[in-house]
């Protein structure tokens, strides 16, 4: 019986149905021609519901549990989340006034990603059903795993969700799905005769809650957890119902159904944002086309983005991007809209010419080559040189530079450094550490010129350890970078810790083995202290490179190496506090001001956990500490910038309250991970 009814091809088929199904819903509700016709949309998502977890459960059974979540992120979590932002940038400029508003994209977008007021309710609700479905299946078995799927669906039941009766009268589908195939040898025996005695008794049970709902005074219960009783039963029989129906009209025979099955997440995800736009024929013509663009969005997001970008490959593109769009839109709004689509395209294609076909294909650079490349390498390292004399400082908008020149000039002049301004006024609160390591570029009359500094060590440490090759790649790659470029222009010193820190543990990662990281504890402690005392931030990429080698230190060295750690940080800062108590303890600019000020201890509910995992999961593996360390970072700044934008209500990430230079923390660490594809091999790349 289910073999017939759900094979690949008519499994594929009845995606296709369902999917069309929903499109043709929404538009018929939004003319409102009859309340009868409000009844059937559920019955296609309840179809979908119901072949997901069958199809989940035959997998499980074929292949386990192996590569879960990266299948889910893959298949339907990236490519929403590509659609969410693509569509919030997009569209802005391609409807008409009144259709979308574009002040307060942003809000919208985050609230959709966050599931706070979502639209696309369906893509939450079935990352549900799979993380319910994996913690049952990785940590139980029989009864009991069986138990929990069904004590999960009855709290769905029980619920009012964000998004009214629509997950609660859902609640048993997927289940009924997973059901399906746990029982499939026992279907199997059903007669013909038997499928459509079941399928009529499931009609008419879905028949009896129809009606019952349909009843004034249990119809005023709509909005209550007791009307989920009645929409849940009408929707999980007709959806059951609907699968043998639709396989006696041979569904599973048409190519065009089963290329909409391919299709079917893209084509509900691609049309939803713009039902709200159906009044008339004409409009409902408009929509059809918005959908359609909308869905080639999903189409490119496979073609050209899906199995082809690494994290780190995509990590750079978006730090990149964002810049771009940032300082692009103060043209306008359109010049802004083409710069950022040609630096996607100029990324994407260096990244497709450069990586793929140097480092996955092992191509070797011709002598021509190198030269070429180191050539342009100079001609980009002197154009910067000359990017930032050019500029007069003080005519910037940006003053980590003066961050730096004034507590340091004070600090000369024996004055206490942390009573400095910078040259806009603001706060100036950088760690002794990093003042120390500046003041032979300020006697050479530029903070700036540690980037210089910072950017050979970096590319001489990928040369030492990488080889030249791959020295080049790096080089290239981040001198084409315009987020380094503005670093750069402005005189930040920002990216030029990050490079240093990674020129850093680019040395010290071939010899990271548990034996030498505990024999040299002491060393390494220090180095750690001193370390932090340039920036907090970088505590990141150090935490998540030693985690796992201090884990497994008995209790003794890690009470050792840990108020090692801290003393040599604390002691870094004595100095400052024996000269000026009152001014290091109470004044506003104390060397905390501006660093301890990012981020909130609430957010660290998500941070310490999802470090920990990066962390130990790397494995002492190059690619995959570089990659976690871009990721980790990233996720960092986007959740303290997102935590931001609800408390202080304003969502436009390019304001001057976001500073986005933030995200170049990731880039060292992108730039190493890409280089490091082929030592690890294609298959274990973690693929966007």
């Amino acid at each position: 019986m289910t073999t017939e009814l759900l094979s690949r091809n008519n499994s594929q088929a009845l995606r296709g149905v369902a999917a069309i199904g929903i499109l043709v819903f929404h538009i018929l509700l939004r003319y409102s021609i009859s309340p009868v016709f409000n009844m059937w949309g559920g019955l296609f998502v309840a179809v979908f519901l119901i072949l997901s977890g069958y199809g989940l459960e035959e997998s499980f059974r074929q292949n386990g549990l192996d590569g879960f979540w990266m299948k889910r992120c893959q298949k339907v979590l990236l490519p929403f989340v590509f659609f969410v932002c693509t569509y919030n940038y997009l569209f802005p400029f391609l409807l008409p006034d009144g259709w979308f508003s574009s002040g307060d994209a942003m809000r919208k977008c985050l609230d959709e990603l966050l599931y706070v007021r979502p639209a696309f309710w369906f893509i939450f609700f079935i990352l549900k059903c799979y993380a319910v479905y994996w913690i049952g299946t990785r940590f139980l078995s029989g009864r009991l795993r069986l138990f929990f799927f069904v004590l999960c669906a009855l709290f769905s039941l029980n619920t009012k969700a964000p998004c009214a009766h629509l997950e609660a009268e859902q609640s048993f589908s997927f289940l009924a799905g997973v059901l399906l195939s746990m029982h499939k040898d026992s279907l199997e025996t059903l007669s013909g005769r038997g499928i459509r005695n079941w399928t009529l008794l499931l009609l008419l049970v879905g028949a009896l809650f129809f009606g019952l709902k349909m009843i004034p005074p249990l119809h005023r219960l709509s909005g209550t957890i007791a009307y989920n009783y009645l929409l849940c039963p009408f929707r999980l029989s007709t959806g059951l119902a609907a699968i043998p129906l639709l396989t006696m009209l041979r569904v599973g025979s048409s190519s065009l159904l089963r290329t909409a099955g391919r299709y079917s997440l893209e084509i509900y995800v691609a049309h939803i944002p713009f039902i709200r736009m159906i009044n008339d024929a004409p409009s409902t013509a408009v929509f059809l086309a918005c959908s359609a663009i909308g869905l080639a969005i999903f189409v490119v997001y496979r073609r050209f983005v899906e199995g082809r970008l690494s994290i780190a490959e995509t990590l750079f593109i978006i730090v990149n991007v964002l810049f771009v769009a940032k300082y692009s839109a103060r043209i306008s709004e359109t010049a802004g809209l083409f710069a950022t689509l040609a630096a996607l395209v100029f990324y994407y294609v260096l990244l497709s010419l450069i990586t793929h076909y140097y480092i996955y294909k092992g191509a070797e650079l011709g002598a021509w080559s190198k030269r070429i490349g180191w050539g342009a390498c100079l001609l980009a390292f002197t154009g910067m040189l000359a990017v930032q004399y050019a500029i007069d400082p003080y005519s910037i908008q940006v003053d980590r530079w003066s961050a730096l020149h004034f507590p340091i000039q004070n600090l000369l002049d024996g004055i206490y450094p942390y009573s400095a301004n910078t040259h806009l006024g603001g706060n100036a609160s950088p760690f002794p550490v990093w003042q120390i390591l500046h003041i032979p570029f300020y006697l050479m009359g530029n903070v700036g010129l540690s980037f210089f500094v910072a950017v050979a060590l970096f590319i001489w440490s990928s040369w030492k350890v990488w080889g030249g090759n791959r020295a080049l790649i790096v080089s290239l790659l981040l001198f084409s970078s315009v987020a380094v470029w503005y670093e750069v222009s402005v005189r930040s010193d920002f990216i030029t810790n990050f490079l240093l820190l990674a020129a850093i543990i680019n040395l010290v990662f071939p010899h990271m083995k548990q034996e030498w990281v505990e024999r040299n504890g002491c060393w390494i402690a220090i180095s750690v202290g001193l370390l932090t005392c340039t920036r907090i931030l970088v505590l990141i990429p150090i935490a998540m490179l030693l985690l796992p080698y201090f884990v497994r230190m008995n209790w003794r060295r890690q009470v050792l190496v840990s108020l090692l750690t801290i003393s040599v940080f604390a002691l870094s800062f004595l100095p400052f506090a024996l000269w000026d108590w009152q001014e290091f303890y109470h004044f506003q600019n104390n060397p905390w001001a501006l660093q301890m000020r990012q981020g909130n201890p609430l957010d660290f509910i998500i941070f310490l956990p999802l470090a920990v995992c990066l962390a130990m999961t790397h494995g002492s593996n190059a690619f995959r500490y570089y990659r976690n360390s871009a990721l980790m970072l990233a996720v960092f700044v986007s959740v303290t910038f997102i935590h931001n934008m609800y408390s202080g209500s304003n969502w436009d990430v390019f304001s001057s309250a976001y500073d986005i230079t933030y995200f170049s923390s990731a880039l060292p660490f992108c730039l190493l991970s890409i280089t490091e594809i082929n030592d690890v091999g294609q298959e274990n790349v973690s693929i966007v």
